[in-house]
């Protein structure tokens, strides 16, 4: 009976000990993952990714994915797309649009992701191809 009950007891303490709340802040930070599509590109985010137009402007959408919890983004356009952003790219925002012209380009996007004392930096490459015609070049 003394037995059991030391087991009780150590089984008792053990659990109360889990529960015993800590100053540490936790972050969920590690699992996500900048990606990107295009027009012209295949129907899935990628990364990095390739598309192109044959004609008018190329749309490219880069987006945070597999988020494990709530952040706050800090998007770092190249200086010469920030005229381009149609969507997004905000604190709040976990994706970021840009419209661009249709010709070979590569654009180079990161965004730092925020929580709590914790922070991730992104990043991916578009490709953006040039037509010839009405197929790639």
């Amino acid at each position: 009976m003394v037995r059991k009950l030391l087991v009780l007891l150590a089984t008792l303490a053990a659990t109360l000990g889990l529960m015993v709340p800590t100053a540490t802040t936790s972050s969920a930070l590690g699992g996500e993952w900048l990606a990107c599509g295009m027009t012209g590109g295949p129907n899935y985010y990628a990364s990095p990714c390739v598309g192109g137009s044959s004609s008018g402007p190329v749309v490219i959408n880069f987006a945070v994915l597999y988020e494990t919890g709530s952040s706050t983004y800090s998007w770092a356009v190249p200086a010469v797309y920030v005229p381009n952003i149609n969507e997004g790219c905000t604190s709040n925002s976990n994706y970021c649009q840009l419209i661009v012209g249709r010709g070979s380009k590569q654009i180079l996007m990161s965004v730092t992701l925020t929580q709590g004392q914790a922070t991730e930096t992104l990043s991916t490459n578009a490709y953006v191809e040039p037509y010839c015609g009405d197929t790639w070049c």
